[in-house]
């Protein structure tokens, strides 16, 4: 009987037939196959989500980076895009080609004394004049309204209507009207004489095609007031003008070379700037001169024997409150009809030359504060 159970229970568990689990711990932790697929099937979630969390990330950061593509070549496409200047009339552009030749109106800044005078001319001017009436006129008065806009429009901060009045320009149709200078019979303008002061700003260049100036002066003042940066080379084309006075103003840089060649000069005045550098050579070729004056400014180096040539000098050498040294120059003796001889708050150095007795006409000797002479005054200066 024992045999035939041992029979059947070897029978059943060869059959394959389950044996009951002990306890539900036995079931749950049975290695059977759903346990085994169960297994796979959460593995499997777990790769897909972690599949799809990559993709999401790659996407975002992909998209990141072609927005900041995006606003990049749109910050480059702001800074590089053109600008566009403001239309200028085309009147403007007409007259641009008598007046500054070679010059692109589009390029001039809308603030200039050159801008504000061409747009004038084209736009405000009464006597509306255009590139059919006379070139050489219509340069003048192109150049008197630079120089207004320059030195005097009461727009700007360069005006004081204390000092200048200004109502009479810009308003009458001939330039000849206005105050201040004169014009010949032709109508070219011959006399600039701002001689009362009161004057802000720069000289501009284009007071050299005044062509037919005998007589400019500016005064600038003291204070506030006076005209600034170099005295403009262009001046060296008014080849008929006689008195050059710009004492006063706040000039600076040298002495522009190109103003002693104007042979016609009687007189000029550069005293109380800022001038620096050495007296040019060229001094020598202004043989009419009458007078001359340089004093107060920083002007330096020897002073040239030039000077010497200048035999037409009566009135006054004026070259104090400078920085000249080495010698006096024995040439000043040729200037035998000078009366004033300035030479005062320098670096002169070396012996008073004796040829000084020659100025028979010499009525003030002014040699103070040149610590380096040496000696005594000539006997013949104490003769004069």
């Amino acid at each position: 009987m024992e045999d035939t159970d041992q029979y059947k229970s070897h029978v059943s568990a060869s059959k394959g037939e389950a044996t009951p689990p002990a306890s539900l711990d036995d079931v749950n932790h049975a290695p059977g196959k759903e346990g085994r697929q169960g297994g796979a099937s959460r593995k499997t979630w777990f790769v897909l989500i972690a599949l799809v969390l990559a993709a999401v990330i790659i996407i975002a950061v992909t998209a990141g980076v072609l927005l900041s593509k995006d606003n990049d070549d749109d910050n480059n496409n702001e800074v590089s895009a053109p600008t566009t200047s403001p239309s200028v009339p085309a009147e403007m552009k007409l007259l641009a080609d008598v007046v500054l030749p070679g010059t692109d109106v589009s390029g001039l800044n809308q603030t200039s004394p050159q801008y504000l005078a061409l747009e004038w001319l084209a736009c405000k001017d009464p006597r509306h004049m255009t590139i059919d009436d006379d070139a050489t006129e219509l340069l003048e008065r192109f150049s008197l309204v630079t120089f207004y806009y320059s030195v005097g429009v009461d727009s700007l901060p360069k005006f004081d209507s204390d000092w200048q009045d200004w109502s009479g320009w810009l308003k009458n149709a001939s330039h000849c009207d206005w105050d201040n200078f004169n014009c010949d019979e032709d109508g070219r303008v011959t006399r600039l004489d701002f001689m009362i002061g009161g004057l802000r700003g720069t000289l501009p260049t284009e007071i050299g095609n005044l062509k037919r100036l005998t007589f400019l002066g500016v005064i600038g003042n003291f204070g506030n007031f006076g005209l600034v940066g170099p005295i403009p080379s262009e001046i060296g084309h008014l080849h008929e003008l006689k008195h050059l006075d710009l004492h006063v103003n706040k000039f600076s840089g040298p002495i522009p070379s190109e103003i002693l060649h104007l042979q016609q000069l009687h007189y000029l005045g550069l005293s109380s700037n800022e001038l620096s550098g050495p007296i040019p050579s060229e001094i020598g070729h202004l043989q009419q001169l009458k007078s001359l004056g340089l004093s107060n400014n920083k002007l330096s180096g020897p002073i040239p024997s030039e000077i010497g040539h200048l035999q037409q000098l009566t009135l006054y050498l004026g070259l104090g409150g400078n920085m000249f040294s080495g010698p006096i120059p024995s040439e000043i003796g040729n200037l035998q009809q000078l009366k004033n001889l300035v030479l005062y708050g320098n670096e002169l150095s070396g012996p008073i030359p004796s040829e000084i007795g020659n100025l028979q006409q010499l009525e003030g000797l002014f040699l103070a504060d040149n610590i380096g002479l040496t000696g005594t005054v000539p006997v013949e200066v104490g003769q004069l």
